[in-house]
């Protein structure tokens, strides 16, 4: 999964018929699971709110590129409203092809400047601002909290992110760098290599003695990986404005707004820093503001994903572990032996795909844990995984009093994991994907599009997935329609047309039957693992 962490998409602030960088250098479209509408209603939801369902709600997204963001919660949500806007017309255009191809009712592309947005606009349930506030000017950054203030229905959430100080002091320094040595080129191209080459040559001259080099050569590094249109769009264009946290939300309260919190929850909390740190953080910090701030001190965050919402609203950062029998529960994690007897006593440690890792000796959030990963890529609605965790290891599941006792034990381990690490995962819907392919197995329309295309697709989970060069032929032939033996004879012809490199024991395959006899032995490998990366729809 790529997590586009500092990433702008497309708006400026200027009118729309003019020309944008966007137009010339597009940014890639891609979906960004931390606005997710379910994110958003999970984290209201546990914060005291009454946030609008996700399968019924109305969505804005302010820079919405090509789409890349909404387009897969519109197939997923038939019932709910889309509306995307973006000021690069090359971008809009693309995305509203796609669109009409997938023959999507309830989303609208419409190139527009952010300042064009009106109550004519209507009210929307959820807002989402992705890496747009910090590079646009502040009467335009004052607009989009004018958007959220006018636009968001009473009980709505609206996302924005943007770069925070004290940590884009330094990344803000070589950004500074790279625009004195780059502009005196005039093509986007020219300037995106001239800045590579002055971050080789940095690269290559700074010592690696003090903690001036040391910061230096981290962020160097860093940005040396990255894409070209993030290069550009990110450290070479006017305006990336950074601020402190307090000062952000100085100016949204001005426009009658409120914090709810963070899209990553889990840096909201103050245990995290330790015992000691946490009790001083309590001692200076009068109200969640001021915490917030002081933990960015402490981290030398360079990055906010923020939620807000209107100022009437009182959110209660004092979590009920009971909001939990709303929501919908996923994990991925798996423990690092198999667990031949949850009722037992014995420690079982269990990983992450990300590496995080927690440990329980007790036999029902074993069993818990045991019930989330046969599930997954799938969720479970809470007072199921409850209960089928208590039946696998025995009582009486529908007993008032075991009821009340495991709803307890297991709302609070699950929300420690999900509050500290990425080990569990809390959902506003369900997420339905078909585990076991069928003889003609299905993926995502919109996965077979992206797959024809480039090398990345979005699944059901909303995350990006890069794909092989067997994945990329293989998902638009998983139409519905094809049988495996048809599947093997469309990948076959491609390996014929030459654009499919068949091997085996690392040699090229050249023959008809070999590369057919090569791709049967592999196909049902390969059709699975479409269906464990949730691109089945069921």
């Amino acid at each position: 999964m790529q997590d586009m962490m500092s990433t702008p998409p497309a708006v400026n602030p200027v009118a729309p018929t003019a020309t944008n960088s966007y137009d010339e250098v597009p940014y890639e479209s891609h979906p960004f699971s931390q606005t997710h509408p379910s994110r958003l209603f999970v984290i209201g939801s546990l914060f005291g709110l009454r946030p609008v369902p996700v399968q019924r709600c109305r969505v804005l997204e302010l820079g919405c590129a090509a789409g890349g963001n909404l387009i897969p919660m519109a197939d997923m949500f038939p019932d709910s409203q889309f509306v995307g806007i973006d000021l690069s017309k090359r971008q809009i255009e693309d995305g509203q092809k796609n669109v009409a191809e997938l023959g999507l009712k309830n989303l609208t592309l419409r190139h527009a400047s952010i300042t064009d947005v009106d109550v004519g606009y209507g009210m929307f349930d959820y807002i989402i601002c992705h890496g747009v506030f910090s590079w646009v000017p502040n009467h335009v950054q004052e607009k989009i909290f004018d958007i959220f203030d006018k636009n968001l229905t009473a009980n709505g959430i609206a996302y924005v992110s943007y770069n925070t100080y004290p940590g884009w002091h330094m990344r803000g320094m070589i950004r500074d760098m790279m625009r004195y040595h780059s502009g005196r080129f005039n093509t986007p191209q020219l300037r995106t290599q001239q800045a590579r080459a002055l971050l080789d040559f940095l690269a290559q001259s700074v010592k690696q003695e003090g903690p001036y080099s040391q910061l230096l050569k981290t962020e160097l590094e860093t940005l040396r990986h990255q894409a070209d249109h993030y290069l550009y769009h990110e450290h070479l264009e006017e305006n990336n404005e950074p601020l402190y946290f307090h000062q952000f939300m100085a100016r949204a309260g001005a426009h009658g707004l409120r914090y709810l919190g963070e899209s990553r929850v889990g840096t909201m909390v103050t245990g995290n820093f330790g015992p000691d740190i946490e009790k001083t953080l309590k001692i200076l910090a009068t109200d969640q503001i001021q915490a917030e701030q002081y933990m960015d001190f402490l981290r030398n965050r360079m990055f906010r994903e923020t939620l807000l919402v209107h100022s009437k609203v009182n959110p209660n950062w004092s979590v009920q572990p009971d909001v939990l029998r709303t929501l919908h529960v996923a994990s991925g994690a798996r423990p690092a032996a198999p667990v031949t007897n949850l009722n037992t006593d014995e420690n079982i440690q269990y990983k992450s795909a990300s590496g995080m890792q927690m440990a329980t000796n007790r036999p029902l959030l074993k069993a818990v844990m045991q019930v989330l990963g046969e599930a997954f890529p799938g969720t479970v609605p809470f007072d199921v995984l409850r209960k089928t965790a208590r039946e696998r290891i025995g009582g009486d599941a529908n007993d008032p009093k075991q009821v009340a006792e495991d709803t307890n034990v297991v709302a609070i381990g699950l929300l420690n994991c999900y509050m500290s690490s990425d080990l569990i995962e809390l959902h506003g819907m369900p997420i339905v994907v078909q585990k076991k392919p069928g003889e003609k197995p299905l993926a995502l329309k919109w996965a077979r599009m992206q797959a024809g295309r480039a090398a990345s697709v979005t699944n059901r989970r909303h995350e990006v997935l890069r794909l092989n060069d067997l994945d990329r032929h293989l998902i638009p032939l998983l139409n519905g329609e094809n049988t495996k033996e048809q599947i093997i004879d469309g990948l076959a012809a491609v390996s014929a047309s030459g654009q499919l490199n068949v091997q085996k024991d690392n040699i090229t395959l050249s023959d008809p039957k070999e590369i057919r006899a090569a791709l049967a032995s592999v196909i049902d490998q390969a059709i699975q693992k479409v269906a464990d990366q949730a691109l089945l729809p069921a």
